[in-house]
C-alpha cells in the first residue's frame, strides 16, 4: 500500500488540497479551507501515471515558467493546472466534479497559491504517495 496521505497546503490561506486513499485505481481527492469544502473519490486506473508525471515535471522546474500547464484525469472529475509568476508564486487550480452518470452535477473549482521552492518536495511525496517508497 502507498502511503496515507498527501496534503498540498497554501501559502495564503487555510486552503488545502488532500489526496488519500489511493488503492484499488481509486483515490480520494478532498478540497478543504474556510470558503470551501468539497471532495471526490476518483478512478484513477489510467491516470496515475499521468498525473505523476504532471506533478514530476512541476517538481524539476529550476525557475518560474510561462504559461499554464495541466493535467485532468481521463474522466474529467478531477483536474489541476498550474501557473507561476516571475517571483515564483505558484497557483494551482483544481476542479472536482460529480462522476459522470451520477444522479445529480455538481462542480467545485478553487485556487491554492504555493511557493516555487516547494514543488520539489511536493513531487517527491507525490511519488511516495503513488508508490511504497517513503518520501
Amino acid at each position: 500500500m502507498a502511503s496515507s496521505s498527501l496534503t498540498i497546503r497554501s501559502t495564503e490561506s487555510d486552503r488545502e488540497l488532500v489526496l488519500s486513499q489511493y488503492q484499488n485505481e481509486r483515490m480520494r481527492v478532498d478540497l478543504r479551507g474556510a470558503s470551501v469544502s468539497a471532495f471526490a473519490d476518483i478512478w484513477i486506473y489510467t491516470d496515475a501515471p499521468d498525473l505523476n508525471r504532471f506533478i514530476q515535471e512541476l517538481g524539476q522546474f529550476e525557475r518560474p515558467w510561462h504559461g499554464e500547464l495541466s493535467w485532468s484525469s481521463v474522466e474529467g472529475d478531477f483536474s489541476l493546472s498550474a501557473t507561476c509568476t516571475s517571483l515564483g508564486a505558484v497557483e494551482f487550480r483544481i476542479e472536482l466534479r460529480a462522476a459522470q452518470g451520477e444522479p445529480e452535477e455538481w462542480r467545485v473549482k478553487a485556487g491554492l497559491v504555493l511557493e516555487f521552492g516547494q514543488l520539489p518536495k511536493i513531487a517527491k511525496e507525490f511519488n511516495a504517495f503513488l508508490t511504497d517508497t517513503p518520501p
